[in-house]
């Protein structure tokens, strides 16, 4: 009887001085680790940074489900019930200085136990002091700010940062690099690179210090064959024309936004036939179509440039095929192909259904089917309508979010395996002790203290045929900038 009053007096101990230990690193005595971040889900913003933390959250959901955090607590002593992870976030409306201020609330208010999603380049600019100086690890930033580039962090500060989306000075070694490479490994085959900078955005400048960056490494062949122009405003007429003149037969744009299209049209305008290349955040095709065809503005782009863009992620397969007929999701894809098959495709409705039954759904890898049903099965659960759940399964910046948030619930499960007790810097010494899988992506690795984000890129082509909308495919898979690098060198 005295052993079990005094073991129940220690537990009693232990279970009091973990609601006092947890509390400080943001999980409370209601069973929960609470994470956070600001984003504009409010106002211009609203269509990425709504998504974007419906995304963090559906990835919650489903590691909560899957039964959450059974590891140590912050004193290495055992939880009393399994722990679930949960996004406490602000609209800071874009505004970086409300971005900054939240964030402190966050820390020091909340005190949540870590940072993740860390949203929009300027804001990431005000806030990451902050972050920093209360060495809270940060997981994911949708930015490619240079100040979250590190090759050697030593500080327990600059270690706690964990960019994963491609930061610009690394996508710009990659642009320089791919230009080159052979065209059965996914490259241009270049023979001369011209380069359009924009010399009034900093995510343009970033990228062209990558691409010198890599120049200083790569074979005087390649190191003599780049020519870059500059161009501040609008005007790339003159840059176009020196290219031209210098027969580059590759184009790296790095400008982007309006500016990329100004080169595009710029390009076509001299009749210039090139292969261009350029940066994954001009991936989008919606801004050549006009409804379901291609703008009139855009029809000579497509005449004479054979346009490429980078991508992180990909998700396209031509050898798998969904075949869950358990889920939801299958329905609606399967009613949407069986149209598609007889209306564009002329098959029977007996034929149409035949294939898909046989083959099941085409298109992505079953990697993002799964994460296509979490992010239905959250938009169900959370009181949103399934056309809404439909959506948001193919929304680029809930697929960001949900690598955020999945990112930090790997960092929780090799935690919980290491069997050491959940503190911040247990954690940043978890994320820099193996290699990471980034949804859809390769794996990723913070160790040596190397913060550059993913270096791996797939190559994207952007076509419009007969005049119709443009469309993007994937033509090449994600390749890292070492492959590059060696088929390079020979």
């Amino acid at each position: 009887m005295r052993k079990i009053l005094f073991k129940l007096l220690a537990m009693l101990i232990v279970a009091t001085l973990t609601v006092s230990a947890v509390g400080c690193i943001g999980t409370p005595p209601d069973n929960t680790i609470y994470v956070g971040n600001t984003a504009g889900t409010t106002g211009a913003l609203t269509t990425i940074g709504a998504p974007f933390n419906f995304g963090i959250e559906a990835a919650f959901a489903a590691y909560n489900k899957a039964g959450g955090y059974t590891g140590l607590n912050a004193e290495g002593k055992p939880f009393g019930a399994a722990q679930n992870v949960k996004l406490k976030h602000y609209d800071d409306g874009g505004i970086p200085d409300q971005s900054k201020t939240l964030t402190e609330k966050l820390i020091h208010d909340d005190q949540v136990f870590a940072i993740v999603g860390n949203f929009a380049a300027i804001c990431v600019e005000a806030n990451l002091d902050v972050i920093k100086e209360a060495n809270v690890p940060m997981i994911y930033a949708a930015a490619g700010n240079d100040i979250l580039h590190n090759d050697n962090a030593i500080t327990l500060a600059d270690r706690g940062i964990f960019p994963v989306q491609p930061l610009n000075k690394t996508e710009g070694r990659m642009l320089v690099l791919r230009a080159f490479a052979p065209v059965e490994a996914g490259g241009l085959a270049a023979t001369k690179v011209g380069v359009l900078s924009d010399a009034a955005n900093e995510a343009s400048i970033t990228m062209l210090r990558g691409i010198n960056a890599e120049l200083e490494t790569m074979p005087e062949a390649q190191k003599t064959n780049v020519i870059v122009q500059e161009v501040s405003g609008t005007n790339y007429s003159g840059a176009v024309n020196a290219l031209k003149n210098a027969k580059c037969d590759v184009i790296v744009i790095t400008s982007t936004g309006e500016n990329y299209l100004v080169a595009l049209k710029e390009l076509a305008k001299a009749e210039y036939a090139c292969k261009v290349l350029t940066t994954y955040n001009n991936a989008s095709t919606a801004a050549f179509n006009q409804g379901t065809a291609l703008a009139e503005e855009y029809a000579n782009v497509f005449k004479y440039v054979n346009l490429y863009s980078q991508a992180w992620l990909d998700l396209t397969s031509t050898t798998e095929f969904y075949k869950n007929t358990e889920h939801a999701l299958y329905n609606i894809y399967y009613n949407t192909y069986l149209a598609l098959y007889q209306t564009s495709f002329g098959m029977t409705e007996e034929v149409a259904k035949a294939t898909l039954d046989t083959l099941g759904i085409p298109g992505f890898k079953n990697e993002y089917w799964t994460v296509a049903e979490n992010l239905y099965d959250y938009a169900l659960e959370s009181g949103k309508d399934a056309a809404a759940a439909y959506t948001m399964s193919y929304d680029a910046y809930a697929l960001a979010g949900y690598i955020a948030g999945d990112l930090f619930c790997q960092g929780l499960e090799a935690l919980e395996e290491s069997e050491l007790a959940l503190t911040r810097e247990n954690y940043v010494d978890i994320m820099e002790s193996k290699e990471y899988k980034i949804v859809t992506a390769n794996n990723i690795s913070f160790a040596n203290g190397l913060r550059q984000g993913v270096d791996s890129f797939a190559l994207t082509q952007i076509t419009s045929l007969n005049g119709g909308a443009a469309t993007a495919a994937t033509v090449h898979t994600l390749t890292t900038l070492d492959a590059y690098r060696a088929l390079i060198a020979g």
